[in-house]
């Protein structure tokens, strides 16, 4: 049986003027201009402070538009959205905002752009209600999770600028929130001083400002070494006619002080007591308290707890 031949060219060129022929019909389709009414999403922006907007504000606005097809076409996959600004508004009171017919045209024309004409508006005003929110000031919990490098210690330890921050919200939920926490950061190795931007965990609740969103973390290090010394111990609330003898008398100290501070500490630094007004009469002896110590010094620890005593009448 003998094969049909189809002339391939033929094809070609009568599937090359129906593409054409498609893209003709369809810019001129789309290029007639069309009257329809659209709907507008409201994004409401620059929201004063203090307030939360209603509940029953308006989230969308209708509008009849004459346009090309692509015009419409574009709207199909991209709703509009009406950016209402409230910075300027017109104030009918302390909780409502209220824009006028000018301003729904202008807005909806910005948004649209100039060769598209807009007219018979769904509503003659746009009026934003407001509610009231109370505000205090709530301290800023640090999630930041710091390793030194061996031999490097921070003497005030993560500081926060600022320590807390002021969150604005309606009654009901001020009291629920206590705190704001930061962004969870892991610092490793850590052996110079350390200051970077931590963002704040903002509430989940709607209608919560948070002033400000950020704060600054800020670690002092340096290094750190360790040193003994032998301070004396003092008796407190010791009877004028009693001598007593504490054994020792004389407690070493172990702590760690910033390399840069080494010499500078001594025994006088420090303050050592025991009260006889609290010792124990069944075993003669007496605790013992560090009263003072120097700034700058971290993890102290005694030699001895307690000390005995001999009593010289």
């Amino acid at each position: 049986m003998t094969k049909r031949k189809y002339n391939t060219g033929k094809i070609r060129t009568f599937l090359l003027f129906l593409a054409l022929a498609t893209i003709i019909w369809i810019l001129t389709k789309f290029s007639k201009e069309y009257t329809a009414t659209l709907n507008g999403t409201i994004v409401y922006t620059d929201i004063p402070e203090n307030v939360v907007l209603s509940d029953s504000n308006p989230k969308e606005l209708s509008f009849e538009i004459t346009a090309n097809g692509f015009r419409f076409l574009q709207y199909q996959f991209n709703r509009p959205q009406l950016n209402v600004s409230l910075a300027n508004g017109s104030n009918g009171s302390n909780e409502r905002i209220i824009l006028g017919s000018n301003d729904l045209y202008r807005i909806v024309s910005e948004e649209l752009g100039s060769e598209v004409s807009v007219k018979n508006l769904s509503r003659s005003e746009l009026i934003i209600e407001f509610d009231q929110l109370a505000s205090k000031m709530v301290p800023v919990i640090s999630e930041a999770k710091v390793q030194f490098r061996e031999g490097f210690k921070s003497i005030d330890g993560v500081l926060l600028e600022p320590d807390s921050v002021r969150i604005a919200a309606p009654e009901g939920l001020m009291e629920e929130i206590t705190s704001i926490h930061t962004e969870a950061v892991s610092l490793n190795d850590v052996h110079e001083s350390e200051t970077r931007n931590l963002s704040l965990l903002l509430p989940e609740q709607q209608g919560i400002q948070v002033r400000p969103t950020s704060v600054t973390l800020r670690i002092d290090v340096t290094e750190f070494t360790q040193k003994t010394i032998s301070v004396p111990v003092e008796v407190l609330n010791l009877p004028e006619d009693v001598t007593v003898k504490i054994i020792p008398e004389m407690i070493s100290l172990t702590f760690d002080v910033a390399m840069d501070r080494y010499n500078d500490i001594t025994a006088s630094d420090f303050t050592l007591v025991c009260d006889y007004s609290n010792r124990n009469s069944d075993n003669n002896s007496m605790l013992i308290t560090l009263d003072e110590q120097p700034a700058g010094v971290i993890n102290v620890e005694l030699s001895e707890k307690k000390v005995d005593y001999l009593i010289f009448k």
